[in-house]
């Protein structure tokens, strides 16, 4: 493929989304458990701690995601109490995930992302249609918007761990 990807922080996003379409974004996030653990289990953990250009390895990926469910979590509540504009990204990991194995990032995503779509799963309606500022994107995002922002994410990053593995594996 020779198309150059679009940055994720040029990417717009529309978020008048109907309920309705919470039940496919939580798919797609319940998705990711899988995708990961199929696509990087029998990959070196050497591999999976090395930074390509610089930039985060596969395990730190994997853990930013993470952070990024602890901080959806606090978005969400955030949206429902009317607080505006919502918490801002996660811009640089918390945790040495390198020196983890894949194993033990795996699980910590694991027990995160449970517990963001277990959040969702136990809104309301009513709920679903509450809304807030987002902070980079200057635009109101409701929870349905923010679970199909965060799927989005993931995919982001996923595309991500495929580039650096296919180069490091050449």
């Amino acid at each position: 493929m020779t198309t150059q990807k679009t940055r994720w922080t040029e990417r717009s996003f529309n978020f008048e989304l109907p309920n309705g379409m919470l039940p496919f974004y939580l798919e797609r996030l319940t998705g990711t458990i899988v995708r990961l653990e199929t696509k990087f289990k029998n990959v070196a953990e050497e591999v999976l701690s090395n930074k390509l250009d610089g930039k985060w390895s596969v395990k730190q990926n994997i853990g930013h995601l993470s952070e990024v469910d602890d901080v959806s979590l606090i978005r969400i509540d955030e949206i429902l109490r009317g607080i505006s504009p919502i918490s801002s990204a996660v811009f640089e990991t918390k945790k040495d995930y390198n020196t983890m194995t894949l194993d033990v990032v795996l699980k910590y995503f694991t027990e995160s992302r449970v517990k963001n779509i277990e959040r969702l799963k136990a809104l309301t309606d009513e709920e679903l249609q509450k809304s807030s500022l987002h902070p980079r994107l200057q635009v109101q995002v409701s929870p349905i918007g923010l679970a199909w922002f965060h799927a989005e994410h993931d995919d982001h990053h996923i595309v991500r761990m495929n580039e650096i593995i296919s180069t490091l594996l050449k």
